[in-house]
């Protein structure tokens, strides 16, 4: 295509869009007229066609148009944030407002707003204009992370779980193309400032500093905490503090969960929570006892009926993998105790390892098989025992999508067949 072919083409393009966004209206009213395109731009229908061939394609061209040119802020944002940090000497909060002023009008320009608008409603028509559509969120977020980046830096200002770098741009990304459509139908309520203390207001919930690593539940633990001061205890507050517990490790995982906001997701006083629980490791112990026991006494019925060692193994490790599934949370909870026993001092005073010694139930098993005949008695029991039992929970843990019965089936016969004696 010729320079001249190809000024003739963005001309026509570029005038069914002035079109549109002009008279938005228009598409309500017989769409976008190929006649009236023509006129417009003062060239010809052999041309037209020659150029794009169908109607539908000319269109298509002038969706990817309008998905295209609607930047939300101009793309290089760095130079004004860096200016904006340093004429405020490093505040923040002054620093966002400077920029959004700085930008407003661009933004929220009527245009703009009909871009927004259009394109969100006939962006999706075609695979090309959606894959442009696509393309033109992603740069969206990616300026909005790097004027987060350029405020927050050496900050240690960290995003509370679940939020990531994505989904916070598609978060503020979205806020703004929400704000910028109301700007178009209501222009006194949507403000600079009003848009300054939005961004802040989302900032405010979804960051945190100091490297906490909070989640964004925790932006409201003031009102929950003030709210449990007049709260009745529960019924049952250790069943509550145990189920609270399951809801706050799946939620934040074990050390990003605290005795506090379990306390407060329980309704239970904190004063009270402490007296049922001193520390987590209290919590996962209370709360996997009942099914621990339901392990070892497994292992003793399967012994009083007979069953042989190997056989007593196979079934334990079922039920223990079952039990991983089952208690989900309080197991991932588990194995970070665990794993901060053995690097460090106990919390609180109990080790979780001999509250809850799952390798202890297998140890008399394999001294029986191995003074049976039955198992290799080169190692000693309770190292063995210990082998199994962390090969089967690894094996749980990294494999969450298969079936209980499956991971105990794998793990049987990959290590009691190293058990046997040759």
């Amino acid at each position: 295509m010729s320079a001249d072919d190809r000024v003739i083409t963005d001309l026509l393009v570029q005038t069914g869009l002035q079109l549109v966004i002009e008279s938005p209206d228009r598409l309500l009213d017989g769409g976008l007229r190929t006649e009236e395109v023509i006129n417009q731009a003062n060239s010809a229908h052999a041309t037209f066609y020659r150029k794009f061939g169908t109607r539908s394609r000319y269109v298509e061209e002038v969706l990817i148009r309008l998905v295209e040119s609607t930047p939300p802020l101009p793309v290089d944002v760095r130079e004004p944030v860096r200016a904006a940090l340093a004429a405020v000497d490093g505040d923040r909060r002054r620093a966002l407002d400077m920029v959004v002023q700085q930008h407003f009008d661009r933004v929220f320009d009527d245009n703009a707003g009909a871009h927004r608008l259009l394109a969100a409603a006939c962006g999706p028509a075609t695979q090309r204009t959606a894959a442009a559509m696509l393309a033109a969120h992603r740069r969206s977020d990616a300026i909005v992370l790097e004027i987060f980046d350029l405020l927050f830096a050496q900050s240690g200002a960290t995003f509370r779980k679940p939020l990531t770098a994505k989904s916070f741009g598609v978060m503020l990304t979205a806020l703004i193309d929400g704000l910028v459509l109301r700007h178009r139908t209501d222009p006194q309520a949507v403000t600079p400032e009003l848009v300054t203390d939005a961004v802040l207001t989302v900032l405010n919930s979804s960051v945190g500093s100091t490297q906490p690593h909070t989640h964004i539940d925790d932006a409201l633990a003031a009102i929950t905490r003030s709210h449990n001061h007049t709260r009745t205890l529960p019924p049952e507050p250790r069943a509550a503090l145990l189920e609270a517990a399951r809801r706050e490790f799946t939620k934040r995982g074990y050390f990003m969960t605290s005795m506090k906001t379990i306390a407060a997701e329980a309704g239970v006083p904190p004063d009270a929570a402490y007296r049922i629980f001193p520390t987590k490791a209290h919590i996962i112990a209370g709360a996997l006892k009942p099914a621990y026991e339901t392990l070892r006494q497994g292992i003793e019925d399967d012994l009083a009926l007979g069953r042989d060692e190997i056989a007593v193994l196979e079934n334990h490790f079922l039920r223990c993998a079952r039990l991983v599934v089952a208690e989900r949370a309080l197991m991932d909870a588990l194995m970070a105790v665990v794993a901060h026993d053995t690097y460090a001092e106990p919390e609180g005073l109990i080790s979780i390892k001999r509250e809850l010694s799952f390798p202890a139930l297998l140890a008399p098993v394999i001294a029986q098989g191995q003074q049976s005949g039955v198992f290799a008695d080169d190692q000693p029991a309770v190292e063995l025992a210990a082998l199994l039992t962390n090969t089967l929970l690894l094996r749980c843990f990294t494999r969450r999508n298969v079936s209980p019965e499956q991971n105990a089936a794998f793990v049987s016969g990959l290590t009691i067949n190293g058990l046997r004696k040759s």
